[in-house]
């Protein structure tokens, strides 16, 4: 997350509902998704505690924080602030979701319930751009995902997935082909 634009990023993660960016569609989506609720803090909380060196922040940074960890804690949803995340963030139902805090998220991800980015040897997964991660799917370790991927349900990944590709299984078997998509999934353009 080299670029610090909040208001972009919280664009991104809106336009990825499908909805597209006004105003009308940011207050209905909040209003009525929990989930994007959560991400819009989870956006706020890491911008602010960023610019936490600056003492006028410092009161924002607690605030947006205290929202930030009691939503984390209603939606079970263990997604620390350090993670590095790209545009385009959407997590669908995302219950028991759990990253690890030196994971590296790229661009329009889409996270599912049940979802676990863990550390193994003090070192976290590295998922890549267009990638949707499926309910259950456990990553370990230092693993790189690359970009347009699919990682099946219930997938045990311990070994790099390539570009352009899908993976199941446990452990995981690489299938080496564009996966086609069946509905428009909204992916920001920088």
């Amino acid at each position: 997350m080299k670029d610090n634009n909040l208001l972009k990023f919280i664009n991104s993660d809106l336009y990825r509902l499908g909805s597209g960016i006004s105003k009308k569609s940011f207050l209905k989506a909040y209003r009525t998704n929990k989930i994007f609720r959560f991400i819009v803090w989870f956006r706020l909380a890491q911008h602010f505690n960023i610019l936490n060196k600056k003492r006028y922040y410092f009161i924002l940074a607690v605030i947006t924080n205290i929202i930030y960890k009691r939503l984390s804690t209603k939606y079970s949803i263990d997604f620390p602030l350090t993670v590095k995340v790209g545009y385009g963030l959407k997590i669908n139902h995302g219950m028991a979701l759990v990253i690890n805090s030196k994971s590296v998220i790229g661009d329009n991800v889409m996270l599912t319930h049940s979802v676990t980015l863990a550390s193994e040897k003090n070192e976290a997964p590295i998922i890549g751009n267009r990638v949707r991660i499926s309910p259950g799917v456990v990553i370990v370790g230092g693993v790189s995902i690359g970009n347009n991927v699919v990682i099946g349900a219930n997938a045990l990944v311990n070994k790099d997935v390539p570009d352009n590709s899908v993976a199941v299984g446990v452990p995981n078997r690489n299938i080496l082909k564009k996966f086609e998509e069946f509905a428009e999934r909204y992916y920001f353009e920088k």
